[in-house]
């Protein structure tokens, strides 16, 4: 579920890395399930898109099984993992969301501008709840794609999925001093235009979920009875990584975070096409010798 919450255990990591060098094709599936979900989580809010997340998670996965040989059982399996991930995850080609939206500016006027005359009665609002949600979430996630790279996984990592410094910091090959730099000043960005420009956070802001649903649903891209862009809601992450962990943070930011920590931590049909893509794949057969 969440590989860096207090209960993981990381002795079934060790085992089973051993047991899929030695071609046992169980193991190397439950290695693959242990962590899979995490990483389309997070790629998913580094990206957006739920197809380029799937892919970015498959291109990990893949480069992640072809050096797992290399693992030496000196060190944490998890760290060496996500290490792996992270650098992938920062140096990898930008995808078609990261291309749309450039800058909080950007995004700032597409805010004031879209469907701000639209508007639903109380009852539509209660009718269409669902939907104002998930377009909130994915509202969420386009400030996110406002921050660079760097400052979006340092952001996602510490504030949203809530790491500490010293873990996150190894992840990315920095200082846990930097990395809290580097958190301090994505946040103040991100806060910043939300402060001013979601009604959410100051009602004084003219932005409502509902006026972009309302004009969501005229255009087709919600459907008005069943749809909306994702599938229901599980599982969040606030619930995931066990915010009451989390006390100050949340009195302190948690106006903020909660928009974010509320979101689903996503479980969808993904994750099994992509193990069964790696696990029929010739390379993947041929290096771990399955049987």
């Amino acid at each position: 579920m969440f590989p860096f919450s207090e209960q993981y255990d990381e002795e079934k990591d060790r085992l089973l890395v051993l047991d899929a060098c030695a071609g046992n094709k169980e193991a190397l599936e439950r290695l693959i399930r242990m962590h899979q979900r995490f990483i389309y989580n997070v790629a998913l809010r580094l990206v957006r898109d739920p197809d380029d997340a799937a892919d970015l998670t498959q291109e990990v996965l893949i480069k992640v099984l072809t050096k797992l040989d290399q693992f030496e059982h000196k060190s944490s399996f998890r760290t060496w993992l996500y290490r792996i991930v992270m650098n992938h995850f920062l140096t990898s080609q930008r995808r078609k969301m990261e291309k749309e939206i450039h800058s909080f500016d950007e995004l700032g006027v597409a805010i004031d501008e879209l469907h701000d005359d639209e508007d639903m009665s109380k009852e539509e609002q209660i009718t269409y709840s669902r939907q104002i949600v998930d377009v909130r979430n994915k509202c969420m996630a386009s400030t996110l794609l406002c921050l660079d790279r760097e400052q979006r996984i340092v952001l996602i990592l510490g504030a949203i999925f809530h790491l500490r410094s010293p873990v996150a910091a190894a992840l990315l090959g920095i200082s846990p001093e930097n990395f809290r730099k580097q958190l301090s000043r994505a946040k103040q960005d991100l806060f910043q235009f939300m402060d001013n420009k979601c009604g959410l956070i100051n009602p004084a802001n003219r932005c409502r979920c509902y006026k972009k649903t309302k004009g969501f649903i005229k255009e087709g891209k919600v459907h008005a009875s069943t749809g909306t862009f994702t599938p229901e809601v599980l599982e969040t992450i606030g619930a995931i990584v066990g915010m009451k962990n989390h006390q100050l943070d949340l009195l302190m930011e948690g106006k903020y975070l909660q928009l974010f920590t509320e979101q689903p931590y996503e479980d969808t049909d993904a994750g099994d096409r992509l193990i069964g893509l790696l696990l029929l794949d010739k390379d993947i057969q041929g290096l771990f010798d399955l049987n």
